[in-house]
């Protein structure tokens, strides 16, 4: 099985909000699917279910506020990507 290595979603763009209420545009990443932000010198998946005014990450201090880019789209409380 080849590596799947996280690949750069074209005009992938996402706003965290992080610890401390600080916020912050990011490049948006897929890999094997799934979306990815990146976090603290690495990447943190995104959940795809989204809460009151956010998308969780698998990391408790990073909240996706808003995202888009090429394949990504928004079907309700669901984020859905197809490459």
């Amino acid at each position: 099985m080849a590596l799947q290595p996280f690949t750069l979603v074209e005009d992938g763009i996402a706003i965290l909000r992080l610890k401390n209420g600080v916020q912050k545009q990011v490049k948006v990443y897929h890999r094997v699917g799934k979306l990815y932000v990146p976090h603290s010198g690495g990447f943190v998946r995104i959940v795809p279910t989204r809460w009151d005014d956010y998308f969780a990450t698998a990391h408790n201090d990073a909240k996706v506020l808003e995202i888009e880019g090429e394949g990504i789209t928004i079907d309700g409380r669901e984020l859905k990507f197809q490459p």
